[in-house]
């Protein structure tokens, strides 16, 4: 059936003429012509309405499955490319709300839990909750914090990330906490 159509239209445009018209017959030393090109073009207004109406939903339910296919690549794509933009976000927000921490600066164990604790509460306390869904809850969020910070020699998981983490679930992350973690570090 599909090479049947390019052969019909072949077909059709070895029979019409360049100017779509046909020599039937002479009529003394005129010819008859038939305007093949004005029925085709009356043909194909005619039948421009119910092509539309039917061609049109066929083309979109194509357009449609295709986006159905593509959109779970396009959705994780899209949500964690929003999941990193707010870890930079909470990061640059713990790194201004603990006196000691600098962007580009390695960060002491004692800096470091309330850099990732605050900078996890920032991003509990205003994203959408898709978001720290698909960042894994607090822990998840906090686990990403401490991978994206400069630690020194002396931090480990188990002496940054998990006291953090005890602050988060524990909801002691507040100004006072911060004040106090920042004066420890001082001394």
């Amino acid at each position: 059936m599909t090479r049947m159509l390019p052969l019909a239209a072949l077909a059709l445009a070895c029979v019409a003429s360049p100017a779509f018209a046909a020599e039937v017959a002479t009529v003394g030393d005129k010819p008859v012509l038939i305007p093949w090109g004005d029925w085709l073009v009356a043909l194909a207004v005619s039948l421009r309405e119910p092509i539309l109406t039917v061609l049109l939903p066929i083309i979109a339910a194509y357009v449609i499955q295709a986006i159905r296919k593509v959109y779970p690549w396009a959705a994780l794509f899209l949500s964690q490319r929003r999941v990193e933009m707010m870890l930079e976000a909470a990061v640059g927000f713990g790194l201004n709300a603990v006196n000691g921490a600098a962007k580009g600066k390695t960060l002491s164990v004692n800096v470091a839990v309330p850099v990732i604790a605050k900078g996890t509460q920032y991003v509990i306390d205003t994203a959408p909750p898709a978001v720290i869904k698909a960042a894994g809850g607090a822990d998840g969020i906090a686990a990403r914090i401490f991978r994206k910070l400069d630690l020194d020699d002396n931090a480990s998981e188990a002496a940054v990330l998990v006291p953090a983490q005890k602050q988060i679930a524990a909801g002691t992350v507040d100004a006072d906490e911060l004040r106090r973690m920042d004066e420890m570090t001082r001394r």
